[in-house]
């Protein structure tokens, strides 16, 4: 206890002037008597009904100024070299400090009436689901005894969650469109998997901590995530959004936010950009000109700029091809969306001067949005067109991309509660790129010359994707539903640069997928074609090539039908059948080649059935319960390409909070 006196001292302080702090804190602006506050100096005349920072400032023209020589700054030498820089004074430290806390901090300190008002909105959900997978497809050889060509089955399940928080500040009397708002999306244990799966102990006997393992494998580097954060206000003309910010247009095909709850399955990720947008309502900016009439009218036209990559840099994950074959889609600097760069340089803004690495788009938006259609409060009707168009100097590419989507619901006259809907959307991808490698080097007519540089041999992009829903509801009742879609398809999607393909100059990429949001049944799509593409492409680095969950190289057609039981309680069925566009032996396996697919059954993906229980309880549907089943049967696309025939099924179990 050589030094314990000294502590009991410097304890007997803080107490004591936490002490002082708290009896001050009980004291609010207002609460607080001129003969009584703090703040106050007897020998100065104040009127009572000055603000505090009004008696401040009164404060300061009559005291007189004492120099503080106690606090130096770096690189001074006297108490005088500390007043001269503005810090050496009673006078210049009180004003510096009422105008860092004052005048800045009095939106929050002053009366009422002088406060901004400032409102703080929280939103968002917890989910939790568990999955039952049946006779789900694994790695062709990895069960020892099938043949090699084959894939196994195996049952899954697992448990995964995901909190997604999504606070606003908004000032302005109309929460919907505020003067100005300040949003964000945080997202924690982010589609993290029920258990260690990390060893976070040594023992998983002896677990008693979670590791962040998500869906995927991977291991989280944080649990808690800033996913998004941008702000909103209003101009003269129109709103201004700057910031990291959610994209959502039409049904999602293109791209898709990602909010929310899905209704079969869930949403994984979403689509976030670094934007600047405008967005104005030319009817109503021209009669607020000319006739003062600021009514607002339903054509919206806005303008986007994104930043999608400053520079890219190498990706530490690719690596040879499994099979050790080489070639241009084989070899380690393959990567079908990026191309092999310099590391980025650490000296100062360096690497901020590649600009013709620098990808960008932007995008013109022209949309007729009538919230007031019809008869019913839920009645509406929009249509629009959004056309992007993307470029990057450095690999030659331009994209463009001119997409077309609807939405109408229309209550029908004589049936008060009868309505018909409709939704869709259609987009075509055309342009040109030399970032992608498997088309080999410029100039050499030959895929399978390595491009080890920038940009490769020009490829081209022919796209299409349409989908399209059309039904009938007893709104709060019934509904029925008819979907179809098409994703156009490939028979060479690598154009020759896969051993034993022919080559095709130039090269033409035909396929992309739906988003991965746009959810198609529980299992053909989401399970089955996505572990199928994924196989084949994995090995040459080109997974994004492939399926990603949703509708690819495929058309269907999806009816379906919902019933409230009682309020509160609804079941829902679907009926998939699927075919493939094209066959591509790549993906479908040697000698399964076919350009023109129709209705083939050798294209016949297969058929599924789903059907779902779905809750919602408490005030305003706070509580979700889910119960989703599926089964599928695999048809010839698949069982030629190694599948075998036995069903596919799921059982999934939902429990959600929304608030």
């Amino acid at each position: 206890m050589k030094y314990g006196w000294i502590a009991i001292v410097a304890m007997m302080a803080a107490l004591f002037s936490t002490e002082q702090v708290a009896a001050q804190g009980t004291y609010g602006p207002e609460e607080i008597g001129a003969e009584e506050s703090p703040l106050s100096d007897p020998d100065t005349n104040v009127d009572d009904s000055m603000s505090e920072l009004e008696k401040l400032k009164a404060m300061d023209a009559e005291a007189p100024t004492k120099t503080v020589t106690g606090a130096r700054p770096p690189s001074t030498t006297s108490g005088a070299a500390v007043g001269d820089a503005g810090m050496g004074t009673q006078a210049s430290e009180r004003e510096r400090a009422l105008r860092s806390v004052g005048d800045v901090g009095q939106s929050v300190r002053r009366s009422d009436e002088d406060a901004i008002p400032l409102k703080f909105q929280f939103h968002g959900y917890y989910r939790a689901r568990y999955n039952w997978v049946g006779n789900a497809p694994m790695p062709r050889g990895s069960v020892p005894g099938t043949p090699v060509t084959n894939f196994p089955s195996k049952n899954a399940s697992y448990g995964e969650m995901r909190l997604r928080l999504d606070p606003e500040v908004t000032y302005g009397p109309n929460p919907d469109l505020p003067i100005a708002r300040l949003r964000f999306t945080i997202d924690g244990l982010d589609n993290v998997v029920f258990g260690d799966n990390a060893r976070v102990f040594s023992v998983p006997l002896f677990a008693v901590d979670q590791s962040a393992t998500d869906r995927n494998g991977f291991d989280l580097g944080e649990t808690l995530k800033l996913e998004r954060a941008w702000i909103e206000f209003l101009v003269p003309i129109g709103q201004i959004r700057v910031g990291r910010m959610e994209s959502q247009w039409g049904p999602g095909l293109l791209t898709h936010a990602g909010n929310g709850l899905a209704e079969w399955g869930e949403f994984y990720r979403g689509e976030t950009f670094d934007r600047i947008l405008f967005a104005t309502r030319p009817i109503t900016l021209a009669r607020g000109i000319s006739k003062g009439d600021t009514r607002q009218t339903p054509l919206i036209y806005a303008f986007l700029y994104d930043r999608l990559s400053q520079d890219p840099v190498v990706d530490p994950t690719i690596s040879s091809a499994v099979d050790g074959s080489s070639g241009a889609a084989t070899n380690p600097n393959f990567k079908p969306f990026y191309n092999t760069f310099p590391e980025r340089s650490i000296f100062p803004l360096a690497y901020l001067t590649n600009l013709d690495r620098r990808v960008n788009e932007f995008a013109n938006v022209l949309a007729w949005f009538d919230e007031d259609h019809g008869r019913a409060a839920t009645d509406e009707f929009f249509i629009g067109t959004y056309v992007l168009y993307r470029w990057q100097q450095s690999t030659n590419s331009r994209i463009i991309i001119p997409d077309v989507a609807w939405r109408l619901k229309h209550t029908l006259k004589k049936k008060r509660n009868l309505a018909i809907t409709t939704e869709g959307e259609f987009y075509p991808i055309l342009g040109h790129s030399g970032a992608l490698a498997f088309t080999g080097a410029p100039g050499a007519g030959d895929p399978t010359v390595s491009c080890t540089g920038e940009p490769c041999a020009e490829g081209k992009a022919r796209i299409f994707n349409l989908m399209a829903r059309i039904g009938v509801m007893d709104e709060g009742n019934w509904a029925f539903q008819a979907e179809g879609g098409w994703a156009s398809g490939d028979d060479n999607i690598l154009s020759g640069a896969f051993p034993g393909t022919p080559n095709e100059q130039p090269a033409i990429l035909r396929t992309r997928g739906f988003n991965e949001n746009v959810k198609v049944g529980l299992l053909m799509y989401q399970v089955a074609l996505r572990a199928l593409t994924w196989q084949a492409l994995i090995p040459l680095n080109a997974q994004e090539l492939g399926a990603n969950g949703s509708v690819w190289n495929s058309k269907y057609l999806m009816p379906s039908f919902r019933f409230t039981i009682v309020p509160g309680l609804e079941v829902h069925t679907q009926f998939l059948v699927a075919w493939a566009d094209k066959l591509d032996p790549v993906i479908y396996g040697t000698g399964n080649v076919n350009s023109q697919c129709a209705f083939d059954a050798a294209c016949f993906m297969g058929w599924e059935a789903d059907l779902a229980l779905r809750a919602r309880m408490g005030a305003k549907d706070i509580i979700w319960v889910d119960l989703e089943t599926g089964i599928m049967q695999p048809k010839q696309a698949f069982t030629n390409a190694g599948f075998n025939d036995a069903y596919l099924w799921t059982v999934q179990l939902r429990a959600a909070m929304i608030f």
